[in-house]
């Protein structure tokens, strides 16, 4: 009985001692998010917790967030699947002190298809509107053998490529590149599009960035830049890329280049070379350069990027320019001839670290720059008009320039998750010196007779040493004003202050030699200037982050000062001045298949340096400059508003656009005439701030595709009115100007063949009140095309024309015909050796020629150099994407197929 009773007491206390301890283990909450290798949340995965005696199920929300509420602590194994995705699994433990666990972010990754013996044909979306991302399927459009990403992007809506790969998104400069959300080498985008094939991209996307700091923190303010991130196939995202070329033409112009890149997960090496020499009648160039550069992820938090240039250069060109000035006392028509000789040595470095946590973001980099150069210039200058003058300059300079900047930005999410508070610290400081021989012979004739009178002979020796150093500093701190919800999103009320410090100081000294070969310095021609520019920017803005919408209004308080001195004289500047303004920037999906953004933004610059020294600048003796030590910062405003619609099943896209500029303070040149000591005119310039300057500007593209996106019609144009102010002879003037311009494009890309062609009109008027409103109109029609035949993935041949009448210049620009021929074969395995001729300009009637208006100022350039010329290139490509296993695996997938 004893026994019995011992036993039913031992029982009895441990089923107590389990309970107590049951009830000791008070329920836990899971929670986490799912997301893919871009970062982007993943909705409707599904997702188990796994426990000992029970099975927990979810699915994952429109943020990729799930969570489970009552888990007993212990050990618990979870498992996640999602369509198109890799399954995932892992064990987790909770902690017994802890009442919740967050998980970090669970990254999903894409599923690679194997297909055997089946072609699949699937229409697919080409285009994808999101809020600040626009997003292109590759597959719906063609893709030939050996086509790059620049052939890829040429097919998009609203893309633009031009002959130096510079590419523009809805109007924009794109100046970022990522693959799969990831920085990439250099992140240049004009180098990598011409080396990536296109046949490893999935999806290009065309993102409005705000900067790495701004995702970090959610806070997005200020203006956007476009970037551009490649989405790879699966299994495409590493690989060996790059290739060795020589090419000789018949302009006696050779070039060898190579390059290559290695690309792993978390590493990234690439290098690169080139040495080019031309010699001929117009042109001499000897050119070398190597780059490398690598960026590596020392671990998950935590990576690092470095690169290093040097390139040599030696150039000689001729160039003839043309410039017309109006003026109440008379027109100056000045045509210059120039031989122009340069020789430089440039070294550029730079360093990044970047770290990146739950609660921290940080970044810091470092640059320099090292440039020696020798230039000399041969000019003969031919006044006319109401200055009747010859100048014959021999000028010679080298030049000597060092700098080196770098910043610190550090963000981190508080205690509170509404708060996060960022800072950021940056700095820079250059020195240049210069040394200049100039020997100037100036004639002069009567004003009547146009018969030479007498000459001028004056020889000098400029010294110029400058420096300068910044610094500055910025802080914000943003507080959510309610919780994260579908509908109405999360509010951010943000504060900053920034402040920017710059000193400048120039110091010149000039020599003059007289007939007698007598050595002697000028003291009035001599600068020794010490400016200062302190900008502060006092900021308060509400910013709202929805699924639709986002924006952000704000006011910007922008006190700055700037201080000079005059180390010779003794005189001292000091001035003060306050601004303000107000900030925008909205962006709005509209269904689907468009957005709208507006944009408002101000800014506050101090004057160039060279402005505000108040000491006579004589290096060019027919027009002296001085600058205006009274000058004031200038206030630059922008506003912009953009429209665009993808018709996703109509296959019509429309962009449309408004942008406007307009400054407050801006500094304008006045010009007058002074009388020399030969009693000849000479110009004199100084410096003025004037309010009325403002820029005005709209552009549209209305885009039709048919035969599944292989044909397009593309309707463009824009117009741009500008209106200037500006003195002469201490009057105020004003200018305007109109350029209208529209174009239709016809393209049809199949995989045998492709035909482009073109059609274009533009109107430049522009009036100066200084003449009684006399106009100056130029007009240029140009017609072009081209086409490509590719009867197999081994031949291409190339042809293109264009033809241009142009009306209204000065100088000669003659109405060219510009015809181009050429041919591409590759051979080996992969077609990795690729050998093609190209004939440029079969009619030798091409030239560089250029145009452009400043106030009462109309300037012409024509570039001399031989245009005509025939073309052999040897390329062996180095690309080699993803493993062997991959490749190897059958996969017959038609080009519309959606990855």
């Amino acid at each position: 009985m004893k026994k019995s009773n011992n036993l039913c007491f031992l029982i009895f206390f441990l089923i107590f001692i389990f309970s107590l301890n049951a009830f000791a283990q008070s329920p836990v909450k899971i929670s986490g998010q799912v997301i893919d290798s871009l970062k982007n949340p993943i909705e409707g995965a599904g997702i188990r917790l796994i426990m000992a005696e029970d099975t927990l199920r979810t699915t994952s929300d429109a943020k990729g967030n799930f969570a489970f509420s009552k888990v007993k602590p212990s050990k618990f194994y979870l498992s996640i699947t999602a369509l198109g995705y890799k399954s995932f699994a892992s064990v987790y433990e909770t902690q017994q002190s802890k009442k919740s666990l967050i998980l970090e972010p669970i990254l999903l990754k894409a599923e690679t298809i194997h297909l055997e013996d089946v072609e699949v044909k699937v229409k697919v979306d080409p285009v994808k509107i999101k809020k600040d991302t626009i997003e292109y399927n590759a597959g719906a459009y063609t893709i030939r053998e050996n086509d790059k990403v620049e052939d890829l992007l040429k097919q998009l809506q609203g893309i633009e490529v031009d002959e130096k790969g510079g590419v523009t998104a809805m109007g924009k400069k794109m100046t970022k590149l990522r693959v799969n959300g990831e920085d990439f080498f250099t992140n240049n985008v004009e180098d990598y599009i011409r080396q990536l094939p296109a046949d490893i991209i999935a999806k290009l996307q065309v993102i409005d960035d705000y900067g790495d700091q701004a995702n970090f923190t959610g806070i997005k303010t200020g203006t956007p830049i476009k970037m551009l991130n490649l989405v790879t196939k699966p299994g495409k995202d590493n690989g060996l890329f790059g290739n060795a070329n020589v090419s000789s033409a018949t302009n006696n112009a050779n070039n060898l280049g190579v390059n290559g890149n290695v690309w792993e997960k978390t590493k990234q090496i690439g290098f690169g070379g080139r040495y080019g020499i031309t010699n001929n009648e117009f042109t001499k160039m000897d050119n070398v350069a190597l780059n490398g550069n690598i960026r590596e992820k020392v671990s998950k938090e935590l990576n690092y990027n470095g690169g290093y240039n040097i390139s040599r250069g030696a150039n000689e060109s001729i160039q003839s320019n043309y410039l017309e000035t109006f003026n109440p006392q008379g027109t100056i028509y000045d045509l210059r001839q120039s031989n122009n000789s340069a020789n430089s040595l440039n070294n550029s470095i730079n360093l990044g670290l970047t770290g990146t946590t739950k609660k921290n973001y940080f970044n810091a980099s470092l640059n320099g720059t090292l440039t020696d150069a020798r230039n000399e210039a041969i000019i003969n200058s031919n006044k006319t008009g109401y200055i009747k003058q010859d100048l014959i300059s021999d000028a010679g300079s080298k030049s000597s320039n060092a700098n080196l900047n770098g910043n610190v930005n550090w963000s981190r999410r508080l205690a509170n998750p509404k708060q996060s508070l960022s800072m950021g610290f940056n700095f820079g400081s250059g020195k240049g010196n210069s040394n200049s021989t100039i020997r100037d012979m100036i004639r002069y004739y009567n004003e009547t007779t146009n018969i030479l009178v007498k000459d001028s002979l004056l020889n000098r020796l400029v010294d110029n040493n400058t420096s300068n150093a910044t610094f500055g500093g910025n802080i914000q701190f943003s507080d959510a004003l309610k919780r994260a919800t579908d509908s109405t999103g999360t509010g951010y009320l943000n504060f900053t202050y920034r402040f920017s410090v710059t000193r400048s100081q120039h110091e010149q000294t000039t020599t003059v030699t007289n007939l007698p070969g007598n050595s002697f310095v000028v003291d009035s021609l001599g600068q020794d200037y010490v400016s200062s520019f302190i900008n502060q920017n006092i900021g308060v803005s509400y910013n709202l982050n929805s699924k639709l919408l986002s924006y952000n209004i704000g006011l910007n308080f922008t006190p700055s000062m700037i201080m000079g001195r005059d180390r010779n004289t003794g005189q001292q500047l000091k001035k003060y001045q306050f601004n303000y303004a107000p900030s925008a920037n909205l962006s709005y999906q509209l269904k689907n298949e468009g957005n709208l953004s507006f944009g408002y933004n101000g800014t506050t610059n101090s004057p160039d340096f060279n402005k505000l020294q108040p000491i006579r600048n004589s290096n060019d003796v027919q027009n002296l400059i001085i600058g205006n030590p009274d000058l004031k910062a200038t206030s630059n405003h922008t506003a912009d508003l953009s429209y665009n619609k993808y018709g996703i099943k109509s296959g019509l896209s429309i962009m449309a656009g408004l942008t406007g500029t307009f400054a407050f303070n801006s500094v304008v040149s006045n010009t007058i005439f002074l009388r020399d000591t030969l009693n000849s005119l000479k110009q004199q310039t100084t410096y003025e701030n004037v309010n009325g300057i403002y820029n005005l500007g709209g552009n549209y593209s209305l885009n039709k595709r048919l035969l599944n996106n292989k044909l397009s019609l593309l309707f463009n144009g824009n117009i741009a009115y500008s209106h200037n102010v500006f003195y002469t002879d201490n009057v105020l003037n004003r200018s305007s100007g109109i350029n209208i311009s529209n174009g239709f494009r016809f393209s049809l890309n199949e995989k045998k063949y492709a035909i482009n062609t073109n059609v274009s009109y533009s109107f430049s008027s522009n009036t100066y009140a200084v003449m009684n409103q006399n106009i100056k109109n130029i007009q240029v029609l140009a017609l072009g095309g081209s086409a490509s035949w590719i009867p197999n993935k081994h031949f291409r041949l190339n042809a293109s024309a264009a033809k241009s009448l142009n009306f209204g210049y000065s100088l000669y620009a003659g109405n060219p015909l510009l015809v181009n021929m050429g041919l591409n074969t590759s051979f080996l395995k992969n077609n990795k050796l690729v050998f093609s001729v190209q004939a440029n300009d079969l009619f030798n009637q091409g030239a560089l020629f250029s145009t452009s208006i400043t106030n009462n100022s109309i300037s012409e350039n024509r570039t001399r150099f031989i245009s005509r010329f025939v073309q052999a290139t040897l390329i062996y490509n180095l690309s080699q994407f993803g493993n062997k296993k991959w490749r190897s695996a059958a996969f017959n997938v038609d080009d519309n197929e959606s990855y």
